[in-house]
């Protein structure tokens, strides 16, 4: 068996004693870290070559773009992975939290120990997928490989460009579709053919990259090289496949791993309509995105901790001790978050409660706020659910989202605006915002190996769940029935599904009323996407605060008496308050006529702080409608 560690080299030594071990097991054991090997073509080469991908779990290979993008691969290609946690009080987040959770074994390392025990959990982990090797295509035994792949000396030129579109002779035409489309929308593009003689490359000029993907291209030495030189200059790359149905083979493939490409060709016109948009529009977006200028981890960091530096210090001069008292914050990833579980009342209405779908776009209402800054990064907000499915029910999905917009639940839809860069970052963020899983289930889902992905890290979270079944007879694995037992669960084979009623509610009120009752109850999971340092900056600001209220004899948490959620007077954002009214209950059912539920009491849709206020359900005698005081 073939074994690949990959580790950030802080954690060398560690790797070092697994593979030392393992050896002794007779496994054939190599490391890959964010330095070494150095060759795009060779690192490719041992994750291809793999049969079980062991990752080193660390806050320094979270945020190595070089690590990160062995494990994107070795997602990509399908590798069986085991997760190994070295730092205690570190959860991972993003593309790695995600592809971590679906490990074929977990294990957390205590002091750095390489123990015994967890050599012999290593090697019968390794033993257990004899079986199951993946052996995958195109590998080239690594002592065979050779050590320097650059035998071609590719010529850099000084011409400026925002955006330099890469491409051979295959991919000309859809190219100069690109550049045509640039230009008109006044993006500074530049178009280079590297399978000219003498071609020259712009790549250290440009600020965001094209490429135009074929066999060609990753057969190309010039495109090679052109992209590493890409790759350490971190330039955004939005590739574009021009060839139907092909997929990288060799390097290209560790270079784009888990991005969001374009398919674009000359077939089909890049301008033909995708539901409120079109592939050539999608794509100039992402680039347009991707041109703006983006500080660095460090340099964002560095901003909040000097603000937590002077809040810090302001505790500091209110304290009659210091240090204050630490809390220990140690976190076993290994074991799953719970959801909160709590009843969903049956729905229930006696008066006319009607159904009325919106088709809606992007020109009608604003889509959702991509959970990304404004530098394309991945943000932290809160969402009511996020919507996870299969492709093949995509128009289906769309139409239940548009009645779910309409009612005001903040949702994150991959479609519309959710999915930008990484494809495994945005998911995973999606899950690490949402309160709830909206899961569309179907055969296809089951059988899908990103939608098992995200519905695993789902779990892992803690998140709710509600279930809608779009096919009878849907077989699960033992852990999804666990995890989705006691939530609510809908069959929806068909739109008109939604529009029948449940004791004269439409099954889409149901259903969104459900999804709120659960996120209300959900509390704020604190994702740490930070370095070490301002973690432990965060940690003592927080233990500081804890310090001045036992100090004054008072507590420092109070109960929202809007969502009865925990918070301070730090942490205020993360209610909810209704956008109008509450009417009807005569002729029409009653309902609040934002989001159309039932309750008086009933969560709220817009946004707000929480509050600690006693709260009055008011009459408007002039219209006869209801609200609450404060809302």
């Amino acid at each position: 068996m073939n074994i690949l560690i990959s580790c950030h080299t802080n954690q060398q030594q560690i790797a070092e004693q697994i593979k030392d071990n393992l050896s002794k097991h007779r496994f054939t054991c190599y490391i890959i870290n964010e330095t070494t090997p150095e060759s795009i073509v060779a690192r490719a080469n041992l994750i291809r070559w793999c049969n079980i991908f062991i990752v080193n779990i660390s806050r320094m290979y979270q945020q190595t773009a070089f690590c990160m993008e062995t494990i994107n691969y070795a997602k990509d290609v399908r590798k069986p992975i085991v997760a190994i946690y070295t730092e205690s009080n570190f959860q991972p987040y993003g593309a790695l939290g995600v592809i971590s959770a679906s490990a074929i074994q977990s294990i957390v390392l205590e002091n750095d120990d390489v123990s015994e025990s967890i050599i012999e959990q290593l090697s019968n982990t390794i033993s257990s997928q004899e079986n199951k090797k993946n052996n995958g295509k195109n590998v080239t035994d690594p002592e065979k490989m050779k050590s320097d792949n650059n035998s071609l000396n590719l010529i850099y030129n000084d011409k400026p460009c925002t955006v330099l579109i890469c491409t051979t002779d295959e991919g000309l035409p859809v190219a100069n579709l690109i550049y045509n489309e640039f230009s008109a929308k006044n993006l500074n593009a530049l178009v280079e053919n590297l399978s000219d003689a003498n071609a020259t490359c712009s790549v250290r000029q440009c600020t965001v990259i094209v490429p135009i993907l074929s066999a060609e291209f990753e057969k190309n030495p010039a495109c090679r090289i052109a992209f590493e030189e890409a790759r350490l200059l971190q330039k955004p790359i939005i590739p574009v496949m021009s060839a139907i149905d092909w997929k990288p083979q060799d390097w290209l493939g560790i270079t784009i791993a888990g991005a969001t490409y374009f398919r674009i060709n000359t077939q089909v016109s890049p301008y033909e309509p995708l539901y409120d948009s079109n592939r050539m529009t999608d794509l100039r977006v992402a680039v347009e995105i991707a041109c703006q200028p983006r500080p660095s981890q460090a340099e964002r960091e560095q901003i909040e901790m000097k603000i937590l530096k002077e809040k810090i210090e302001e505790c500091k001069s209110k304290l009659q001790t210091w240090p204050p008292q630490h809390k220990v914050r140690t976190i076993n990833s290994t074991t799953d978050r719970q959801p909160v579980r709590v009843a969903v009342a049956e729905p229930n209405s006696t008066l006319a409660f009607n159904h009325i779908h919106h088709s809606i776009t992007r020109m009608d209402l604003k889509a959702p706020p991509p959970i990304l800054d404004e530098y394309g990064l991945p943000k932290r907000v809160q969402l009511d659910c996020m919507i996870s499915y299969q492709r093949d029910n995509q128009s289906f999905v769309r139409a239940v989202y548009e009645d779910m917009l309409m009612r005001e639940v903040k949702a994150w839809f991959d479609i519309w605006g959710s999915v930008q860069g990484n494809i495994n970052d945005a998911m995973a963020t999606g899950v690490e915002c949402a309160k709830v899983m909206l899961v569309f289930l179907s055969k296809s889902y089951v059988e899908s190996t990103n939608c098992q992905l995200g519905f695993r890290y789902a779990v892992k979270r803690g998140k709710a769940f509600v279930i809608i079944r779009t096919q009878p007879n849907i077989q699960m694995e033992q852990w999804m029935l666990e995890a989705v037992e006691g939530f609510p669960q809908y069959n929806a084979f068909s739109y008109d599904d939604l529009i029948t009623p449940i004791n004269g509610v439409p099954t889409i009120d149901v259903i969104v009323q459900a999804i709120r009752t659960l996120a209300q109850a959900q509390p704020t999971e604190t994702v740490n996407d930070c370095s070490a340092e301002l973690f432990e900056l965060r940690s003592l600001l927080d233990d500081a605060r804890d310090a001045l209220y036992n100090d004054a004899g008072q507590t420092r948490y109070k109960t929202c008496t809007r969502c009865n959620q925990q918070f301070d007077e730090f942490t205020k954002g993360g209610c909810k308050k209704h956008l109008a009214y509450y009417m009807g209950g005569d002729l029409l059912e009653g309902r609040w006529v934002c989001c159309r539920q039932q309750a008086n009491d009933s969560p709220g849709c817009e946004p707000c702080d929480h509050t600690d206020a006693v709260r009055i359900y008011t009459e408007n005698p002039d219209y006869g409608t209801w609200t609450w005081e404060p809302a």
